[in-house]
């Protein structure tokens, strides 16, 4: 039966992608550039789904080789132990490794390339010191070679980002946030819980995947302003649709009536600017963190919706928010360690044996750990990669030992290589295979060398794939026998909420506020993200995901008070609050108990809305602490 997926925008993309490889092998190969299958390799990296991305990556490519190559370089003549020289390139490699957890974006694959060429220059000179210069500049040539012919090739048949469409699912999500803000005022929070797991999980998903979609693009990037500014406001309705309680049913139902109407004029007139009558008017305007909320996302969206000279004009930009950058600097540094750690040790290894298949596998070892260790959960790419490898290795040694002895020169060389490029074209532009089709043609180009013209023995061959081979089995199997953990990595995106919660409760909080502003939404965003990706964890997702903004809120708006309006209640509510995470809801009954002794009314109710925030956010602050999951 014939697979539905295999049709003619699969075929037409493997054959863009065989013809580009080819082309790129056989320049490198009438040039004479060494090792001439390195030009074929950027072709199975840098081809991506779109253009702005495939452009971006071409660059990166570049960028990335020619640093790699000089810094592979330097570490070769600088003048200390070879010993200390393989201590330098793990430094190096981790850092790279580390950065590809903070670096947003494609971004991060430059870094990655910096840290793979330097191993490439450094690791095979183990055995030949006297040819770093010369492999340095085949990489980067052939690097040249393999990128330029891609982005010509590969380009012209590459579509452009669908930013439309992106924009036109993120305005979705945000009306959804204000459908669910109106909901909430209706029926409570306690039976949204799913809606609410689904809308923080989309907008967490869309606002990772932004600056993919938008790449290649000055205007895509300016853009991503006006994306954060939605994705703000978004999370600040839903916060304060959850935190807006009201004694007078009536008053809620026709502030939800108000959210209702946003919401359809979000969808139906999706230029529409603040001032089209969607906004908060009379009484409503007491809940002015909803009123805020929404005018960011009517504002962003207004100003997503036009050309971008008339947007970066409009006097209502004003309310366009700053949401922090994503870092995920535990994940960093686990990578950073792991990743120089096995770059050291596999080029020690190979030093001190002097085997060429030591030295083969001890490249493999860096190549494997910098590209696994990028990835946000290995452990679901560690079998598709040590899938492709070893299949790429093994045919490997069929075209070296059987069919490249009988056409080692062009234009033989180049025909017998057709077949095995449009068969990696194919593994490549497969939906099902598109992962292992990457490590399947990187692999059999690496353990073929096509066109070396250096003889090598059967074992030779055999023993340079298996060496391939089983630097994917160390490194991946590690992976998949220690896997990642999703939770694990929830956990620690909630105990940095907690701790960006306990510096705001200090005397002198600096910028802590300021930094919650913008950092508390890209938390919420992080831990949705992970929580998501976790699917055993189901409906177990800790409650007061948004509830702990309205804390912080409420903790920013006590700091506001003057010491010597409230000073001595004031300094016996943060007195209290430094307990926020070790008991949440005994914190809560402390702060009412406080609430009935002050006078002052405005001071009374912010004391009652940390209460509240606390006990709302009771399940999030103790989310992952060794004594127990939190409040149910």
């Amino acid at each position: 039966m014939k697979d539905p997926e295999i049709d003619r925008p699969v075929v037409t993309r493997a054959l863009v992608l065989a013809l580009s490889a080819w082309v790129a092998f056989a320049i490198a190969t009438l040039v004479h550039v060494q090792n001439a299958y390195w030009a074929a390799m950027p072709v199975w990296v840098v081809a991506q789904a779109s253009r702005g991305v495939l452009f971006e990556r071409a660059l990166l490519r570049v960028l990335g080789t020619l640093l790699g190559a000089a810094v592979g370089f330097a570490i070769l003549h600088a003048p200390v132990h070879p010993y200390a020289q393989f201590a330098l390139l793990g430094l190096w490699v981790g850092a790279n490794g580390g950065l590809t957890h903070v670096l947003r974006g494609v971004h991060g694959y430059g870094a990655l390339l910096a840290g793979v060429t330097a191993a490439i220059v450094v690791i095979p000179a183990v055995l030949a010191p006297g040819g770093s210069l010369d492999l340095a500049t085949a990489r980067v040539e052939c690097t040249l070679i393999g990128v330029v012919v891609t982005t010509v090739i590969t380009g012209l048949a590459t579509p452009r980002s669908p930013s439309q469409a992106f924009f036109a699912r993120i305005r979705r999500l945000s009306a959804d946030a204000i459908t669910y803000a109106a909901q909430v005022l209706r029926r409570g929070a306690t039976d949204m819980g799913a809606e609410k797991r689904r809308i923080l999980s989309e907008i967490s998903e869309v606002e990772a995947s932004a600056r993919l979609i938008l790449a290649g693009s000055f205007e895509g990037y300016r853009r991503l302003h006006d994306v954060d500014s939605l994705v703000v406001g978004s999370l600040a309705v839903m916060s304060a649709g959850v935190a807006f309680g009201p004694g007078d049913r009536a008053a809620a139902e026709a502030l939800a009536q108000h959210l209702d109407q946003a919401a359809e004029g979000l969808l139906a007139e999706a230029g529409a600017p603040p001032s089209s009558g969607l906004a908060f008017s009379g009484p409503l305007s007491a809940s002015s963190r909803l009123e805020g909320a929404l005018a960011r996302i009517l504002e962003a969206n207004a100003s997503l919706s036009q050309p971008l000279v008339a947007a970066t004009v409009q006097p209502f930009r004003r309310q366009l928010a700053v949401l922090a950058p994503h870092r995920e600097w535990p994940q960093a540094g686990r990578t950073t360690v792991a990743a120089g750690a096995a770059t050291f040790l596999a080029a020690a290894l190979a030093r001190w044996t002097g085997s060429p298949l030591v030295v083969q596998a001890a490249v493999g070892v860096c190549i494997f750990s910098l590209v696994l260790g990028s990835m946000a959960l290995p452990q679901h790419i560690a079998p598709k990669l040590l899938a492709g490898v070893v299949g790429g290795a093994a045919l490997a040694v069929f075209y070296r030992l059987v069919v490249q002895p009988v056409f080692p020169a062009p234009p033989g060389l180049l025909l017998t290589l057709v077949p095995f490029l449009l068969l990696g074209g194919l593994l490549r532009a497969h939906p099902r295979t598109a992962l292992a089709g990457v490590d399947f043609n990187m692999c059999f180009l690496l353990a073929s060398q096509a066109g070396t013209t250096v003889a090598a023995s059967a074992m030779a061959v055999v023993g340079g794939s298996a060496a391939l081979a089983s630097a994917a089995c160390l490194v991946a199997g590690n992976y998949i026998l220690m896997p990642r953990s999703s939770v694990r990595q929830a956990e620690e995106t909630a105990e940095v909420i907690r701790r960006d919660l306990l510096r705001m409760i200090e005397a002198e909080p600096g910028a802590a506020s300021e930094d919650w502003r913008a950092r508390g939404s890209r938390q919420i965003l992080r831990l949705s993200l992970h929580l998501g990706r976790a699917k055993d964890l189901g409906e177990r997702w800790p409650r007061g995901i948004l509830a702990v903004l309205n804390l912080g809120y409420a903790i920013e708006q006590l700091h506001e008070f003057p010491d010597s309006v409230a000073g001595v209640a004031k300094a016996g509510a943060f007195e209290v609050l430094r307990h926020l995470v070790e008991d949440p809801l005994r914190t809560a009954g402390a702060l009412r108990t406080l609430a009935t002794e002050e006078a002052g009314e405005a001071l009374r109710r912010v004391l009652l809305d940390l209460a509240e925030g606390l006990e709302k956010s009771a399940d999030l602050l103790t989310f992952g602490q060794p004594q127990g999951a939190g409040p149910v």
